[in-house]
């Protein structure tokens, strides 16, 4: 079925799940999952054409419901490969493109194209859909358009606004696992009396380096397998001649890693360095998971 601009439909994964709001939230960073279909909103998708074939895809949730740039919408969380519910802003990681991928099933592929092209994928049922590179013979990256239930709000399909583009969010905003890391970052420094750290793009870029490195080559450690320390990456990314600091972990979950970090005292030491003002984090699925935080001056 090829969508028609203005309409809902669920996604049904070749797997038997559909795509799913956990909890019916409407709630920034909201993750969205497989489930058996119910016929709730939480599981119809309204789709809007945008540039080059692009589509936005809103949750029934807010549709009809919002005024303009207050609808919530499939978002690609680049920082761990994983759809969440975001405020719609414009940018390409909440823009999919359909490809046929055969008997009536398409693949839904990001048009954030860093890190190379990825595609909505169906991890299980309850779990977080994954936006993972291409599987051309995976059942989980196929899926079926259906037309989903009347929402029972009145009117024609295509009648209510379109979402209007909002600003681009910060990295690691929006209830990500990031912003979780920074947050729980600054709750121990606030206990040890300290100033809280802010978020760096220039620090994320040079964390998901080393993340993306650890996990694709099964290693943990501060040099890289291109041979490059953490003063090479902050260099690579702009940053010199500051005080500087990296933690590296096994693990997927934050809670956990960052109690482990806390634990040990080289680690907690760069936690809670006086000198540090600025703060990255990267996390990268594959080998257990790799966790990366950087801090600067």
């Amino acid at each position: 079925m090829a969508p028609q601009n203005g309409q809902a439909y669920v996604l049904r994964s070749a797997t038997g799940v559909v795509v799913d709001v956990d909890h019916s939230s409407t709630a920034p960073g909201t993750r969205i999952q497989g489930w058996p279909a119910n016929g709730s909103r939480a599981q119809s998708w309204v789709f809007w054409a945008k540039d080059n074939g692009s589509w936005l895809l809103e949750t029934g949730l807010t549709q009809g419901t919002h005024g303009p740039g207050q609808a919530m919408v499939l978002d690609y969380d680049f920082s761990n490969w994983r759809a969440h519910l975001f405020n719609e802003h414009g940018q390409a990681n909440q823009l999919w493109r359909l490809e046929d991928a055969g008997d009536g099933y398409v693949r839904l592929k990001s048009l954030r194209t860093e890190g190379g092209d990825a595609y909505l994928t169906a991890d299980g049922a309850g779990r977080f859909l994954g936006v993972w590179k291409s599987d051309p013979g995976s059942d989980a990256q196929r899926w079926r358009l259906e037309g989903a239930p009347s929402s029972g709000q009145g009117g024609q399909a295509g009648q209510q606004p379109q979402p209007q583009p909002q600003p681009q969010p910060r990295p690691g905003t929006g209830g990500s696992d990031v912003e979780l890391m920074l947050s729980l970052v600054n709750q121990e420094r606030a206990k040890a009396g300290l100033p809280g750290l802010v978020l760096d793009r220039a620090l994320c870029a040079a964390a998901q380096r080393q993340s993306d490195d650890m996990a694709r080559n099964n290693f943990l450690g501060h040099n890289g397998s291109d041979g490059s320390d953490m003063g090479r990456r902050f260099k690579d990314v702009g940053i010199e001649n500051v005080f500087s600091g990296e933690n590296a972990a096994t693990g997927s979950d934050v809670r956990g890693t960052m109690d482990m970090w806390m634990r040990s005292e080289g680690h907690r030491n760069n936690i809670l360095g006086r000198n540090f003002r600025r703060f990255g984090a990267a996390f990268a699925p594959g080998s257990g998971g790799r966790w990366t935080q950087t801090f600067a001056s």
